[in-house]
């Protein structure tokens, strides 16, 4: 009779998350680090001993307040995947999964390991009961100096369509011409990627997720993804820099997944906002105003979202 009663549990749930929509989203979280020095990395300002005092307190608040927004993002169900970008290392995300409001979801992760100068570095969490991962690997840029890798993972969703999920957090635009063309190199070993699976696919679901450090109307975003469909447009406001909102966190589908994208965004929730008094009106409620702490902020990005139905493909290979 118990095991009955286990199978019909199981089946229950399988039948209800056959249901539903899939939720991915992609979060800047804005340097969550631990308080541990990472040899090699120059992390030296987020130390107990650095500008910015950063201690256990601190971190633990940090990686509380990032639980909150993961578990706002969708008001049905938790977000099935998330792409997080500026996490320093696996002890971040053990604490962050097993440590907040996230444990009693279940969430597993993968991540990166960069040779990004500061130890940021790329993650994807997401949920084994919605997302049976198939494989997971790195995607190391081939550029001059050192920034974040792009991680991609594939796994198969409920009624066993594949999907491709690649997270990334391209170079800065503090080098100007320089990390533009670094950036379009990227997305050029992206794109390989996804024409290679192409190749070895009878149908393909493809989503490309971040902080792209550009805007809808780039170069890069345009030009380098080519192909791809952004359902980011300038109307959307993820991260807002002297007093402009832009919209640097992107969201790529391919052509064949566009019909069964039911709704794509930025997730934005009042208690992430804050009063811009130097700009007027809102701005990204951060951790950090300068050196001040502030222990009810969370980033200086919004998340940005994309809810799909049954992708109606088939993939046995």
């Amino acid at each position: 009779m118990k095991r009955l009663i286990t199978f019909l549990l199981a089946l229950t749930i399988s039948t209800s998350l056959f249901s539903q929509d899939f939720v991915l989203a992609s979060y800047n979280c804005e340097n969550a680090f631990d308080t541990i020095h990472d040899e090699g990395k120059d992390d030296y300002e987020f130390l107990p001993q650095g500008n910015r005092h950063w201690s256990r307190k601190r971190m633990f608040n940090k990686l509380k307040n990032i639980g909150k927004v993961i578990l706002s993002i969708d008001s049905v169900k938790p977000a099935d995947i998330i792409c997080l970008e500026e996490v320093e290392n696996d002890t971040v995300l053990t604490y962050l999964t097993c440590n907040t409001s996230l444990a009693r979801i279940g969430y597993r992760y993968v991540m990166t390991s960069s040779l990004d100068e500061r130890g940021i570095d790329v993650a994807i969490l997401y949920s084994p009961f919605t997302f049976h991962l198939i494989s997971s690997h790195i995607i190391r840029p081939r550029i001059d100096g050192f920034t974040r890798d792009v991680l991609h993972v594939t796994g198969w969703i409920a009624g066993g369509d594949t999907l491709d999920v690649f997270a990334v957090h391209l170079p800065s635009k503090l080098k100007g011409k320089t990390s533009e063309r670094n950036r379009l190199i990227i997305a050029s070993q992206i794109m390989d990627c996804i024409d290679s699976l192409r190749s070895v696919r009878t149908s393909l679901n493809t989503v490309i997720m971040g902080d792209f450090n550009d805007g809808p109307g780039s170069k890069v975003v345009r030009q380098g993804f080519d192909g791809m469909t952004n359902l980011m447009t300038r109307r959307h406001q993820s991260y807002k820099y002297q007093g402009r909102w832009d919209c640097i966190d992107q969201i790529l589908v391919n052509k064949e997944m566009l019909h069964s994208v039911k709704e794509s965004g930025v997730a934005t929730r009042q208690f992430l906002l804050e009063p811009d008094e130097r700009y007027s009106g809102t701005k990204p409620r951060r951790t950090f105003v300068g050196w001040n702490y502030n222990a009810s902020g969370f980033s200086d990005h919004l998340p940005v979202y994309l809810r799909i139905g049954n992708t109606q493909h088939r993939d046995a290979r």
